[in-house]
């Protein structure tokens, strides 16, 4: 089964690099939010690698398109693993303007940006790294994600559990939480109050979750 799965695997990234050279002078066209095209594309993941149902797990926008998905296709979603996704409650406006101000000053301003992010806990230099890469590398989206419907979120009959950070600077955690224990009613809330946005050492909980019956 493993190398069966390895050879769809293989074959999916070939096809991932030739669409990509094949729409290279297309890569300035952004799909809007709302698009149905997202949930669309994970769909065609999964029929490329003969996925019939999986448990899918995302953080922040990973987190909000795992959600679009379920709504989409619920039925192939077995669980849901979500660490502070966005598109549940409100993102923060302050945090635009901070993370504008933070870029005036290169690296110095990006590394203080991520450690707040990081809930002003220590980064590994080694993730830090990472982060600082993206920062440079990576053209972000400046639009409002937008919020997912009491409707949608209803939809979600699967097990889920969340988990949200106290001090995350970019989304309200309280508002997140809030809507997916009112909406979600099976759904395991998990606030970490010292945690930013970015989560980390959550192995074990997910883990546990996962292996469930």
């Amino acid at each position: 089964m493993a190398g069966g799965y390895a050879d769809l695997y293989e074959a999916f990234s070939r096809l991932c690099r030739r669409y990509s050279r094949g729409t290279r002078k297309k890569r300035r066209r952004t799909v809007p939010f709302d698009s149905s095209a997202y949930a669309e594309w994970l769909d065609d993941v999964f029929k490329a690698l003969a996925i019939s149902k999986a448990s899918i797990i995302g953080i922040s926008l990973g987190a909000w398109l795992a959600i679009k998905y379920a709504v989409f296709q619920p039925e192939k979603v077995e669980k849901l693993v979500l660490l502070c996704p966005s598109g549940v409650g409100p993102q923060k406006l302050s945090f635009l303007f901070t993370a504008m101000f933070s870029m005036c000053f290169g690296d110095r301003g990006l590394k203080k940006l991520f450690y707040k992010v990081n809930g002003n806990q220590p980064i590994p230099d080694i993730v830090l790294d990472y982060q600082l890469l993206i920062g440079k590398s990576f053209n972000f989206r400046r639009e409002m994600i937008p919020i997912f419907s009491d409707q949608e979120l209803k939809s979600l009959t699967m097990p889920v559990v969340l988990f949200v950070g106290g001090k995350d600077i970019m989304l309200h955690s309280a508002k997140t939480a809030w809507r997916m224990k009112t909406l979600v009613p099976q759904g395991k809330i998990n606030i970490l109050p010292e945690a930013g946005h970015t989560l980390t050492n959550l192995t074990t909980e997910i883990y546990d979750f996962l292996i469930q019956e």
